[in-house]
């Protein structure tokens, strides 16, 4: 009998871990359910601790049950582990995790399959190596971040090498890779030599949106609505669209009868601290919500915001991105030149202000307030952007990549 080959997907984060790389990471997981025999590798969620993770338990519901999904709770380090991080000794907070995953490895790993590794945290890419030079199993790296990029930007410049030269031997040993964008892929094929054949674009990948569902508020005597659902950091300080906001107020009085500003997402220390206080009138914010009531919110928004902080993060594509593109909302964003810049542009999705430029920002959020003719050309562009950037096309990138490697077993 043919048996659909193993896929050992190890994911730090995942349901119910509430959003970031979690909802790319069921996504995936989901889409080659369909197509391999896939186990989950991740952590449980616990309460507490200084980070704590918000719990979405709809994400969770939306798992596919054919998929076996191992939980493993993280190694007691007595907070070590962070101490060990914000010094910059360890590159990643969640290597008590990994030692727990270690220690019953022979429990969870113990059939042949290739080793799919969600790339960061770092701990997924460490375990993933492990594992798969322990077993003999070929090793994918699903490259979704800039990790020492990022890591060694601030005051973790001068640890640039040490967190490289972990990247490089890994990356460099693993048999194929994975990468976000063709800018991420020509980067890392020059940064580390790998050869050409060996790296291929998927795209973040993101809950496919009903068609059924109507999207905009385009009605007589109803306000405009700009949504921004995400994260509240200051990888993409999002207040930048309050501040642009209250000067469009200023400048049109009015404005807030006509045009309003919803924000949703966790109450983290850097809202209470940075953006809370920026909210004015015609201002909302909705808290961390439900995944499956964020989809309904988008969809019915008539401009979707994102933003990111600075030219470190100009390689990144947002999943906010492609939710939008998903929903058919009509985009502004203010970011660097990059990636996501790029996408919005070529494609003719929505208006882009650069990194700080509030007025600017203000501007384009004016334009697209004003211009229901602009908005209704973004929305028809986003067909083509769906086209590019639809699950089932990266799902297909994903199973050609891993039907390509050493395995025991062919898809079916």
């Amino acid at each position: 009998m043919n048996y659909p080959p193993k896929i050992y997907f190890i994911a730090c984060c995942f349901p119910p871990f509430g959003r970031g790389n979690s909802i790319t990471n069921y996504c995936v997981a989901n889409g080659l359910s369909k197509h391999f025999n896939v186990d989950v590798v991740s952590m449980e969620r616990e309460e507490g601790g200084i980070i704590a993770y918000q719990e979405d338990a709809s994400l969770e519901e939306a798992i596919s049950q054919k998929i076996k999904v191992h939980r493993i709770r993280a190694a007691r380090w007595w907070e070590i582990n962070m101490l060990l991080y914000v010094t910059g000794i360890l590159p990643c907070y969640f290597i008590n995790w990994a030692w727990s995953v270690w220690r019953r490895r022979d429990n969870i790993f113990g059939q042949k399959g290739v080793i799919f590794t969600v790339y960061p945290v770092f701990s997924d890419l460490l375990l993933g190596y492990l594992i798969s030079r322990r077993y003999k199993m070929p090793l994918l790296v699903d490259f979704r971040d800039d990790f020492s990029g990022v890591m060694a930007s601030g005051w973790r410049r001068s640890l640039g090498w040490y967190y490289r030269f972990f990247e490089k031997n890994i990356v460099r040993r693993a048999d194929k890779i994975t990468v976000t964008t063709e800018e991420l892929r020509k980067d890392l094929i020059e940064r580390y030599g790998v050869a050409n054949e060996k790296v291929k674009v998927v795209y973040n990948i993101v809950p496919t949106a009903s068609r059924e569902r109507k999207n905009g508020s385009d009605v007589v005597n109803k306000p405009l609505r700009v949504i921004y659902a995400g994260a509240m950091s200051s990888i993409q300080k999002p207040e930048i669209l309050l501040s642009a906001y209250a000067k469009l107020q200023r400048d049109i009085p009015d404005l807030k009868e006509r045009l309003i500003v919803e924000f949703y997402g966790p109450d983290s220390p850097y809202f209470k601290l940075r953006i809370r206080r920026n909210f004015i009138d015609g201002c909302q914010y909705g808290g961390f919500v439900p995944q499956a009531q964020i989809a309904e919110k988008v969809f019915a928004a008539d401009i979707g915001f994102f933003s990111l902080s600075g030219a470190t993060y100009a390689y990144a594509t947002p999943t906010k991105l492609f939710d939008y593109i998903e929903a058919g909302v009509p985009i502004l964003a203010s970011l660097p030149k990059g990636a996501a810049r790029h996408i919005i542009e070529s494609f003719g999705i929505g208006l882009v202000a650069d990194v700080g430029d509030v007025t600017g920002l203000s501007e384009k959020l004016c334009i697209l307030a004003e211009n229901e003719d602009l908005r209704n050309q973004f929305k028809k562009n986003m067909k083509d952007a769906r086209r590019e950037f639809n699950a089932q096309r990266q799902i297909e990138k994903l199973q050609e990549v891993l039907n390509g490697m050493n395995t025991d077993y062919k898809s079916d």
